[in-house]
């Protein structure tokens, strides 16, 4: 054989031989697990808690005033306050000191019973004049109102009461004081 038939022999049985190779079958995709995920009860906890806080935020405007409006609203509305107290238990009687500057004896009223005291009044600069143009007004009426409960009952017929440089002093007699004796450690 010549050389030419040689070389032609011999790609032939390469390019046979190439042909032979079967190709691979593509790669299986992976299967798909069929177990569905783990919620705990934290979980949908959380979840609640998220749904909420949306709906709150988004609704907050038409639920609630803004703050601006409702400081608007309240500045109109005489303010109120509670005047800071002391009980204090003499064995006879209770003295009860209330805490009023800038109050007269006609701005305040006392009511007595056998187991509380109210404290209350008004005291403020009144406006008359609708017509005239303020630049600034500050000075506004206050109100006031305290309960306070006691520990024993007390004469009502008893009670007398005091107000000395803003401060209010009301004497409470006890209807029967409570004995008490003190002992000694051995």
């Amino acid at each position: 054989m010549s050389e030419k038939n040689e070389t032609f022999e011999k790609e032939k049985k390469t390019l046979a031989i190439s042909k032979k190779k079967t190709p691979q079958p593509p790669a299986k995709p992976p299967k798909k697990s069929t177990t569905l995920p783990t919620i705990t009860p934290a979980d949908i906890w959380e979840g609640f808690n998220d749904v909420f806080e949306r709906f709150r935020r988004d609704f907050q405007n038409q639920i609630l005033p803004s703050t601006e409006a409702l400081d608007k609203v309240l500045s109109t509305v005489p303010k109120t306050r509670a005047p800071l107290v002391d009980l204090q238990n003499r064995g006879k009687d209770y003295l009860l000191k209330a805490e009023m500057p800038g109050f007269k004896k006609q701005d305040i009223e006392i009511q007595v019973y056998e187991d509380a005291v109210e404290i209350s009044g008004s005291v403020g600069w009144k406006y008359d004049s609708k017509n005239e143009k303020y630049v600034c007004k500050e000075r506004a009426c206050e109100t006031f109102y305290r309960m306070v409960q006691l520990p024993e009952e007390i004469k009502v017929d008893d009670v007398t009461a005091d107000l000395k440089d803003g401060v209010l002093e009301v004497t409470l007699q006890k209807k029967a004081p409570k004995q008490s004796k003190k002992i000694v450690l051995k």
